[in-house]
């Protein structure tokens, strides 16, 4: 893959639990994406403008972590938008967690991106909740392919 990037892409939803558990309402006020690629960091407070790249014919991971303490984010869904550019990821994305080899205690989702390149970039939902709790909280960000 071009630019000695890994050929895998790990996203990386990082959660403010103390911040959403005393304000459950505004969920993207306290979560951050970063991924292994190099893209930049997501603004805090909006989600929905962070973009990560892909690689054709590569596996994609989300994995959740507690800002603080030792709070268990758990990743339960990935949802393609119907509107909002390609099918970047193979349909469908496989439903449940699989554990963390690295860190066992850690559950991940893993999709694979499509062999062919495509452009622009694709809206999805990923719903994630804080120790296997009842509230089940949405976010909005996006995944581009890499050209190279």
């Amino acid at each position: 893959m071009g630019g000695g990037k890994p050929g895998n892409t790990v996203i990386t939803l990082t959660v403010d639990t103390e911040g959403l558990i005393a304000d459950p309402n505004n969920v993207n006020n306290y979560v951050v994406f970063t991924d292994n690629q190099s893209d930049p960091a997501e603004n805090p407070g909006h989600p929905d403008a962070y973009v990560s790249t892909v690689n054709k014919g590569a596996t994609c991971e989300w994995q959740g972590v507690p800002k603080q303490g030792t709070n268990l984010i758990n990743i339960t869904g990935v949802f393609k938008k119907v509107s909002g550019g390609n099918d970047i990821l193979k349909t469908p994305i496989p439903p449940g967690l699989q554990e963390n080899p690295n860190k066992p205690s850690r559950k991940v989702l893993k999709a694979k991106v499509n062999g062919a390149y495509l452009t622009g970039y694709k809206k999805y939902t990923i719903n994630f909740t804080i120790n296997d709790g009842a509230i089940i909280y949405p976010v909005d960000p996006k995944i581009q392919m890499n050209p190279k």
